[in-house]
């Protein structure tokens, strides 16, 4: 991603949503542990992590897809902490819906 955009992502406090799973049999990445969420998250841009179409996937949900971002991407469980915030922070539900981050 082109650094001005970068910026501006984190300037503008968007979340970038990641689907490693569909990624990965779409054809998008070849190998994981190039996917450009790692440089993403080096950076500072705030991510989470999503199943894409996992009715047509027959995924059951999100649970694989943390597993390989976690195993690709060399995360910790700072990471995974900030990863699922980061999916409640910008889910599409009201304020009043959303479980309280401490």
């Amino acid at each position: 991603m082109h650094p001005d955009l970068v910026q501006k992502v984190k300037d503008e406090n968007i979340c970038i949503e990641a689907c490693p799973v569909s990624n990965k049999i779409l054809g998008y990445v070849y190998d994981l542990r190039t996917h450009p969420t790692r440089s993403l998250l080096a950076q500072g841009v705030k991510v989470s992590i999503n199943p894409d179409d996992h009715g047509f996937f027959g995924s059951p949900g999100v649970t694989l897809d943390y597993l390989i971002a976690y195993l690709s991407w060399d995360l910790n469980l700072n990471d995974l902490k900030q990863l699922c915030y980061n999916s409640l922070e910008f889910a599409s539900i009201p304020d009043e819906d959303k479980p309280r981050i401490e």
